[in-house]
């Protein structure tokens, strides 16, 4: 039986998803996986179904889609199943070009505790500690389920439970607390500053252009000084989580846990 993944990700107009997704894959392909294609929902290309084909073509029985998404959504749990002609099941077996493939799909990276590890190493990185203001940023969701309120949310709590003392999370849109909400907490505790930290996949307009100015900051920038109730605070903004290698060891595991050697 030969075996490939697909490393599905969502797709940008403007950003660097399609170079995180790419690095993964050759990652993979470096830890011993013949057969690695990255496919996107919308907007870039291959799409999902594309690199399913590809993978057939290169006389594939076995796919397994490993979804580059911070957390389960409609997206991941309906239209990717969909796309690929497998209904709203996470396992099927599919026809194409005359061959029956099976197909598993995978869970986003959801609760893996490596997220949180990656937004305490961001915190170090640009020199800050417990007493800075933490704000952790997801996307939002209108999921059923709230999957990535759920996931953004646990972030902000493992933060406390590791003792930082001003953590809290807020959503570019459809969950709250507003990012408003946020920075308002965040000054009534009084922190001189505050790190802002997206839990998103890769840079885009959603973290380039809307949540920069919803926060007070320039554009595209790594940050700057905002008045919050008459008050100035300096705020760091970091990057998503991109291509880091311990999201590579997850891939990994996850492939050699579904995918018979």
């Amino acid at each position: 039986m030969t075996n490939g993944i697909i490393i599905a990700g969502y797709g940008t107009r403007k950003g660097n998803l399609e170079e995180v997704l790419e690095t993964q894959a050759k990652r993979l392909e470096c830890r011993g996986w013949d057969h690695v294609k990255v496919g996107y929902f919308r907007v870039s290309s291959p799409t999902i179904p594309e690199a399913f084909e590809a993978l057939v073509d290169e006389g594939v029985d076995r796919v397994l889609v490993l979804p580059y998404y911070i957390a389960d959504g409609t997206v991941t749990k309906e239209l990717i199943p969909e796309k690929l002609g497998m209904g709203t099941k996470d396992m099927a077996e599919v026809e194409c070009k005359g061959k029956k493939v099976t197909i598993q799909i995978a869970s986003s990276f959801n609760t893996d505790p490596a997220l949180t590890r990656i937004i305490c190493d961001k915190i170090a990185d640009v020199g800050g500690d417990m007493d800075c203001g933490i704000l952790v940023l997801g996307h939002g969701t209108r999921y059923k389920s709230l999957y990535n309120e759920r996931i953004i949310k646990l972030n902000a709590d493992r933060l406390r439970w590791i003792g930082y003392k001003h953590v809290i999370h807020s959503f570019n849109e459809f969950c709250e607390p507003t990012i408003k909400d946020a920075l308002d907490y965040l000054e009534k505790e009084g922190v001189k500053r505050i790190i802002a930290i997206p839990l998103f996949i890769a840079m885009g307009l959603h973290l380039g252009d809307e949540i920069p100015e919803q926060i007070g900051i320039p554009s595209y920038s790594d940050g700057g000084e905002i008045t919050v109730n008459g008050r100035k605070i300096s705020v760091s903004y970091l990057r998503p989580v991109e291509a880091d290698p311990r999201l590579t060891d997850i891939l990994d595991k996850t492939a050699r846990d579904y995918l018979p050697q």
